[in-house]
């Protein structure tokens, strides 16, 4: 591990949101075209790739053995033992490879899932920031922030204003989109469902798109599918066409 052993706190973040699949697309592409230039960090992604997968396959081994050794034999003393004791261990060792081979597929299933969410995933571009002294102004200056990626500092500005000062369906539509802009898909629904159900929403196709793509994150696909056939947006057709095959 020579190559991971001085990495800093900033760059193995980065490594494990690209691992992950949490960057948006324009983030994943600045990293793979980094790779191809930068052979360290080519070097400590697939250290950490393969640390990962060792931690993840010796946890799985972990609970195999503990399910294992739960297991009594249970002997026919009738018939001398041997044969009911083998054919009980046999359809135990079954069971466990069904156990394996089920967190398998759900895990392939889960990380399909995040890549093509990763894949179809762009922030949406923001609005004019039209600053001046009224009101609105916090709301335009995290917009500054909200434009040059920088959520957190964006949520932190928006968080502070009154919903009737800017209005609702505004302040909560960028809230939510900012949250899963961040890889905080639970917080985004949390303002984007309120502002589906709104009679008055400016954003009601958008809101759907990016309500699908939380639920897709998350992993719940029927949701995902649910609002995303509101979406006008033609990346969720290729979604909704990728999930069906």
């Amino acid at each position: 591990m020579n190559n991971s052993e001085n990495i800093s706190q900033e760059r193995f973040e980065r490594i494990e949101q690209y691992l992950e699949g949490k960057m948006s697309v324009d983030e994943r592409s600045r990293f793979e075209s980094e790779l191809t230039t930068d052979p360290q960090l080519a070097a400590q992604l697939e250290e950490l790739r393969v640390l990962i997968l060792g931690v993840e396959t010796a946890v799985l081994k972990d609970k195999m053995e503990a399910f294992h050794a739960d297991l009594t034999p249970v002997r026919d003393i009738a018939s001398g033992g041997g044969n009911r004791s083998t054919v009980i261990w046999r359809w135990s060792i079954a069971a466990i490879l069904i156990v394996a081979f089920g967190l398998f597929w759900m895990l392939k299933s889960d990380n399909d899932y995040e890549k093509l969410y990763a894949k179809h995933f762009s922030p949406d571009p923001g609005l004019p920031t039209i600053m001046s002294s009224t009101a609105n102004y916090e709301f335009y200056e995290g917009m500054v922030n909200y434009k040059q990626g920088d959520y957190k500092t964006a949520l932190s500005k928006w968080e502070t204003i009154r919903d009737d000062a800017m209005g609702m369906d505004t302040l909560h539509y960028f809230r939510g989109v900012a949250y899963l802009a961040k890889g905080d898909p639970d917080n985004s629904i949390k303002y984007l469902q309120p502002l589906w159900n709104m009679e008055d929403n400016s954003f009601s196709a958008e809101t759907a798109h990016y309500l699908g793509l939380a639920y897709l994150k998350i992993g719940d696909i029927e949701e995902a599918i649910n609002y995303l056939t509101f979406s006008k947006e033609e990346s969720a057709k290729e979604i909704l066409s990728e999930i069906k095959d």
